[in-house]
């Protein structure tokens, strides 16, 4: 009997569940690119975003890279490559502006669309997101894997967003 009520209340908890949207939050993560023709490329590291669309990801795995994002530009900094790249961005993933749009599903899932593409999105049993998937504008399966979530009260700092890199790096501008 009290496993029935433990299942219950697991269960009751996600669809009671909503995706919670964070003022900050800072993670680990897995990304998992399939192809169209079934080809798998898989990255990990961390990833820091502030709800006025300020993003940073940290690859860690299978190169060292940073990608900052303030919402109108991009810095992709290639260690691999010794370059930094600067974007100016027609259309971003505005991730807060994407959870704004999510509407329950089934289970623990959540779909949103946002400027044409559509994403799913998983949650954990404290509302806070757990995956994300969506095909790219090259046809690509994207699935994130958030580990070890962290939901901030504030902002985290101007500082933590930036993306560094040593002078000698060769700019490219885009």
């Amino acid at each position: 009997m009290k496993k029935v009520i433990i299942l219950l209340l697991t269960v009751s908890s996600f669809l009671s569940a909503e995706i919670r949207i964070p003022i900050s939050f800072s993670s680990n993560f897995t990304q998992k690119i399939t192809s169209s023709k079934k080809k798998v490329i898989k990255y990990s590291g961390s990833i820091l975003l502030n709800s006025s669309g300020e993003l940073k990801w940290s690859y860690k795995e299978p190169t060292k890279k940073e990608v900052c994002s303030t919402g109108q530009e991009v810095i992709v900094v290639d260690h691999d490559l010794e370059q930094v790249s600067f974007h100016m961005l027609n259309k971003s993933l505005d991730l807060t502006e994407v959870l704004k749009k999510a509407r329950y599903h089934k289970g623990n899932l959540y779909i949103a669309t946002y400027q044409d593409r559509h994403y799913t999105f998983s949650i954990d049993k404290n509302g806070r997101i757990d995956q994300i998937a969506f095909k790219d504008e090259l046809d690509n399966v994207v699935n994130i894997h958030f580990q070890n979530m962290h939901y901030q009260k504030k902002p985290n700092s101007s500082k933590k967003m930036q993306c560094p890199y040593p002078k000698d790096y060769d700019i490219i501008r885009g």
